[in-house]
């Protein structure tokens, strides 16, 4: 009998997209941007959620230059700002009858100390809270569509990050890695336990999480200068030309997860070689502090209480 070969996923195996619409945040770079460009090379209807506007015009003539007759709309958007989250929620949802998948690609990491525009610290902030408020605000649309996703992006940060729930704004005690770990195990917290109030609430909703591994980005490129690993960081430096990855394979675990045909709801995606670092996507190992279903619920409820958005009443509605 012929042994079955499993081919790696690659960016021919993304579908072709004609009729749905993709909300990226953060697309105007790195893999946003990237993902973008595929998903629109498929007939993809493509909106961008991005807070710099000129960046995002500039990344949508880039988009267009690949595939002239796209649909590509730009929308204003900054995480670090729950008004502009609002804001961009409401834009959406006046513009456009249903999304087919929502991609949280927007994020930042290894910065010193800041707070957002609410006063969170700037990590969870950014890149978990903003997320968290604007997922909350676009489940009517989403559900409007036949099996819609909803693709968070986590990262391998998420093995060390710990949620500080007596300090979850880091005022005790901050560092970049502390700040940028808690928000990336958020951001796979918020997917998986996302999923659970979709089968809950019998919400033909799939909510996926992804990470790039070690791809050659923004925040990748800046946590490899971050003080807190200096022997790490020389050893990273070292390695990175043999074990990084360009955006172009680093977008393929958020591709997979947000057109596959056969994924299932609350799997987690991530690069094959080298301890996830790099390479072809494949099913990903999760920490086991990551599932803890307890912490999750509190983290919901903490976030939803922070933010002021209520899940029930879209996922309800």
């Amino acid at each position: 009998m012929a042994k079955n070969t499993v081919h790696p996923w690659a960016l021919k195996n993304v579908p072709d997209q004609t009729g749905k619409t993709f909300v990226i945040t953060g697309a105007n770079s790195g893999i946003g941007l990237t993902a973008a460009i595929a998903l629109a090379s498929k007939n993809a209807k493509l909106v961008m959620a991005c807070r710099n506007l000129q960046k995002a015009e500039t990344a949508k003539q880039e988009i267009l230059q690949t595939a002239p007759n796209a649909s590509v709309d730009i929308v204003e958007l900054n995480l670090s700002d729950l008004k502009s989250v609002n804001q961009c929620a409401e834009t959406i949802n006046a513009n456009y009858d249903q999304i087919d998948c929502l991609i949280n690609n927007a994020g930042l990491g290894w910065i010193d100390r800041e707070e957002t525009t609410d006063g969170f610290e700037m990590h969870i902030g950014t890149n978990h809270f903003g997320h968290f408020a604007l997922t909350s605000q676009l489940i009517g649309l989403l559900k409007k569509a036949p099996n819609a996703r909803v693709v968070s992006i986590a990262s391998l940060a998420h093995y060390w990050g710990r949620i500080h729930f007596n300090d979850i704004q880091l005022n005790q005690k901050y560092g970049r890695a502390r700040g940028y770990g808690q928000s990336k195990l958020a951001n796979l917290m918020f997917g998986l336990e996302l999923q659970r109030q979709f089968d809950q609430n019998n919400v033909n909703i799939k909510s996926l999480i992804v990470h790039p591994g070690m791809s050659g980005t923004n925040i990748t490129n800046a946590a490899l200068e971050a003080g807190n690993f200096k022997q790490l960081a020389k050893i990273s430096n070292a390695m990175a030309p043999f074990l990084s990855q360009s955006p172009a394979l680093g977008c393929l675990p958020t591709l997979q997860a947000a057109t596959a045909p056969d994924v299932q709801g609350g799997e987690y995606f991530g690069p094959k070689y080298a301890f996830e670092v790099f390479g072809t996507p494949k099913k990903a190992r999760i920490a086991k502090h990551a599932k803890n279903t307890v912490d999750a619920a509190k983290l919901w409820h903490l976030s939803e209480e922070l933010t002021g958005v209520n899940y029930q009443e879209s996922l309800a509605g």
